[in-house]
């Protein structure tokens, strides 16, 4: 297990890197989401897969969380991690975070049911739980600098531009 002292000189070593040579930092990252049968979806990327999956409600075997289990879990832990590795970087000692993340959903704009309903989330809400010796204003301050840099808040704080094209593949 990486040690705050070990995080902090990888992150440093990371910062200075990317500072100096600009073009290492920026990279374009790939999945693939593939579904055969039915609604079960395997996502690869690397050397990491999951399965994904929806409830039997929707047409699915719940052979895996959903991809808004997914997008929460991706959040929650983007926040948890970011803050830990800021924490690190500032000498900080905190002994444990805790992220729960809630948001509200209307099924009716998934499902095309409802035009003024989103399909999306309608709102999310963070709780960010710390055990640490640290003053509350040093935590923060803290957490502050870590969401103004976390990606997926970044991500799904604002509008993104999202590109699509469609291959289409003849079978018999």
């Amino acid at each position: 297990m990486a040690t705050s002292e070990t995080i902090k000189e990888k992150l440093e070593r990371a910062s200075e890197t990317v500072s100096q040579r600009p073009s290492i930092g920026q990279r374009v990252y790939r999945n693939t989401a593939t579904i055969e049968d039915g609604l079960t979806c395997r996502v690869s990327e690397k050397n990491h897969s999951v399965v994904v999956d929806v409830p039997k409600s929707m047409g699915g075997e719940e052979d895996g969380p959903s991809p808004s289990f997914l997008i929460r879990g991706a959040l929650t832990s983007c926040v948890a991690i970011g803050l830990k590795m800021w924490a690190a970087r500032q000498g900080v000692t905190v002994d444990r975070i805790d992220v729960s993340v809630e948001t509200d959903v209307d099924a009716r704009g998934q499902l095309g049911v409802c035009d003024t309903a989103a399909p999306g989330f309608e709102g999310i809400r963070l709780v960010v739980q710390v055990d640490s010796p640290a003053p509350r204003a040093m935590l923060e301050d803290l957490l502050e600098t870590s969401l103004r840099y976390s990606p997926l808040i970044d991500v799904v704080g604002k509008p993104q531009t999202i590109e699509t094209s469609l291959v289409v593949t003849e079978t018999v």
